[in-house]
C-alpha cells in the first residue's frame, strides 16, 4: 500500500514539472527575435523614427498604460491623452522635446483633466475613463498622416521614458533587431509601423505605397 501511494507520489510531482517545463518551453517560444533591413536609414533622425517606431509597436501598444491619440491634420493639432502625469509641465516638455527631436516644431497649447463622454452598457450610463487628462499639441509642419505616425511615435517613445533592449539600431549596416512576442504581434507589423514612417523594411516598401497609410495608434478627428 505505501509503495503505491509512494508511485502514485512520484507520478504526480514528474506530471507536475513536465508541465511546467512545457509551459515555460512555450513561453519561450513566444519570442521572435527579428532583423529588419531599413536601406533608408542613413541619419541620427532617421534611426530615431525608426526605433520609434519599432518601440511604439513592440513595447508602447503593451506597457500597461492607458493612453490614446487624435489628430487634426487640417489644424495641425494633436489631442494626447493619457494619465495624470499630464498635469506635470516637466512631463509636457518632454513630450515636446521628443516630437522636436524627429523633425517637428512642437507646442503645448494647454493640459488638463478631461474624461471622455459617458458610455452605455447593460447598467446604465457609465464613466469608463474618468481619470484621463488631455494635452493639445500644435505642430505647424505636420501635413500628412506619415508626419502624423512619426509624431505618434515620438509620443509612445516620451511616454515609455526611455529605449527598450528588445530593439536595437545597427547604424553601419542599416538594420534594426527586434524582439517581440509571437502572440502580440507578427513580423509584418513591425515593418509596417516602420514603413507608415516613409522607410522601406524589408520587402515592405515605404508607405506599403500610400501616402496616407494610417495603422492602429491614432484616430482622425475633425475638431
Amino acid at each position: 500500500m505505501e509503495i503505491t501511494m509512494n508511485k502514485t507520489f512520484l507520478l504526480s510531482i514528474l506530471v507536475l514539472f513536465f508541465g511546467v517545463l512545457a509551459v515555460v518551453s512555450c513561453r519561450r517560444s513566444e519570442m521572435r527575435v527579428v532583423k529588419i533591413d531599413v536601406p533608408q536609414m542613413s541619419d541620427e533622425r532617421g534611426a530615431r523614427i525608426v526605433t520609434n517606431a519599432a518601440l511604439n509597436e513592440v513595447v508602447g501598444q503593451y506597457d500597461g498604460i492607458a493612453h490614446a491619440i487624435e489628430i487634426d491634420l487640417s489644424k495641425k493639432l494633436v489631442l494626447y491623452h493619457e494619465s495624470e502625469r499630464l498635469s506635470s509641465p516637466a512631463y509636457l516638455r518632454h513630450i515636446a522635446e521628443r516630437i522636436r527631436e524627429v523633425g517637428f516644431k512642437a507646442r503645448i497649447l494647454g493640459a488638463g483633466l478631461n474624461p471622455p463622454p459617458l458610455v452605455l452598457d447593460d447598467d446604465g450610463l457609465k464613466q469608463i475613463w474618468p481619470n484621463r487628462f488631455t494635452t493639445a499639441i500644435s505642430v505647424p509642419d505636420m501635413v500628412n498622416n506619415t508626419d502624423a505616425n512619426i509624431i505618434v511615435d515620438a509620443i509612445a517613445y516620451a511616454r515609455l521614458g526611455r529605449d527598450d533592449p528588445r530593439i536595437a539600431v545597427h547604424h553601419g549596416s542599416r538594420t534594426l533587431v527586434a524582439n517581440y512576442q509571437s502572440l502580440h504581434l507578427a513580423l509584418k507589423n513591425i515593418e509596417y509601423a516602420i514603413a507608415c514612417t516613409g522607410f522601406d523594411a524589408n520587402s515592405t516598401p515605404a508607405n506599403l505605397g500610400r501616402t496616407e497609410a494610417m495603422p492602429q495608434g491614432w484616430t482622425p478627428v475633425r475638431l
